[in-house]
């Protein structure tokens, strides 16, 4: 790595050290497994559908079960249960911390309502409700962001309902690993500017407003995930939408050539989108270049369909990572959103 490079990437402001986390996600992931394989549990009814109650990166775990689902899944970021929940209905309450409120809120509605229940935490508030209720309660290690650990979340989960036969069958893990391998190979900070795709787009996204283009179905996930990986780590703005349902609004925009010169646009794809998905993408990308409109294609590694999606959500943490040195910032403290909780408790505290 040259001055210039080390300069653009000064890993100083890491403080953190954020980049041990990014590189060791295979760890993580195969420590996750084991996790989820060693997890008894049992459900007394039969099971219909699926609510997983979570925010923000352990949300992230239910919308990656909810891509491989074999009965409706619905990821709940509320205070409150839909009513279509009853005695059918498996509820997951996942929170990193252990003391989100809006998943402990949910969780009572749902011990309220009698429904299964099962709970995934590092401690907390959480287990505490878990250990009193009687309720299967899998915990995770602590000590991690929780943006920055998805395999301890997502990876069990799957697990789980992989054994109840509510999502699809996930465990060929190999070609995952293999891909998780690729990319950090390409990503990791030491492979310089020119040969490491990360490093690239988080230059070309630097100074501008990443909008993430996924598909419905398959990489919407990713763009959800890349656009809350670049708020939190780089501390920045980013955006995301879907196809195809972009192509029905957000098209109309591309004619304000005036208000879209300072974003980038990024396109998630992968062997699973829907054949016509892909024609609207070239489409899209015609349509830019007409109007000056950068974009930056983002391609997936392995064969199977779990590995495509982790292979572009890891790259995904990586561009963050390398956009907020780019932005002279620490990757890991979330400062704001400690603050917002802090004064969000002092004024839903019970009046005494």
């Amino acid at each position: 790595m040259d001055k210039n490079e080390n300069m653009l990437f000064d890993n100083r402001y890491d403080k953190s050290r954020m980049i041990d986390t990014i590189d060791a996600f295979s760890d993580q992931c195969r420590e996750a497994i084991k996790l989820g394989k060693g997890f008894t549990f049992s459900v007394q009814r039969p099971i219909d559908k699926v609510i997983i109650c979570g925010m923000g990166g352990s949300a992230m775990a239910g919308e990656v079960a909810r891509r491989f689902a074999k009965v409706p899944i619905f990821v709940n970021r509320n205070y409150t249960l839909p009513k279509f929940v009853d005695k059918q209905t498996l509820l997951v309450a996942i929170s990193y911390s252990g003391n989100t409120a809006e998943t402990i809120s949910s969780l009572k509605a749902g011990i309220d309502r009698g429904l299964q229940v099962l709970c995934m935490a590092s401690g907390g508030k959480i287990e505490q409700i878990a250990r009193s209720e009687d309720i299967p309660f899998l915990q995770v290690p602590a000590g991690y962001q929780p943006r920055a650990a998805t395999g301890y979340l997502a990876l069990p989960l799957l697990v789980m309902l992989s054994r109840l036969g509510l999502i699809e069958e996930v465990g060929q893990w190999d070609d995952m690993f293999t891909a998780l391998a690729r990319v950090k190979e390409s990503c990791t900070a030491s492979v310089p500017l020119g040969e490491n795709h990360a490093k690239e787009l988080a230059q070309a996204l630097h100074g501008h407003i990443p909008i993430i283009y996924g598909t419905a179905s398959n990489t919407d996930l990713v763009a959800m995930r890349f656009k809350t990986q670049i708020n939190e780590n780089a501390k920045q703005p980013a955006y995301w939408n879907a196809f195809s349902e972009l192509n029905h609004n957000e098209i109309l925009a591309l004619v304000r050539s005036d208000l879209l010169a300072n974003q980038h646009i990024v396109l998630l794809r992968n062997s699973y989108d829907h054949p016509e998905n892909r024609i609207r993408m070239e489409i899209m990308a015609g349509l830019f270049d007409k109007h000056d409109v950068p974009h930056t294609d983002v391609n997936s590694q392995g064969e199977t369909e779990l590995a495509q999606v982790f292979s572009q959500i890891y790259f995904g943490d990586y561009v963050s990572y390398y956009l907020a040195l780019m932005n002279e910032l620490d990757p890991t403290p979330v400062e704001l959103i400690e603050k917002f909780k802090v004064d969000l408790a002092k004024k839903t505290a019970p009046h005494s």
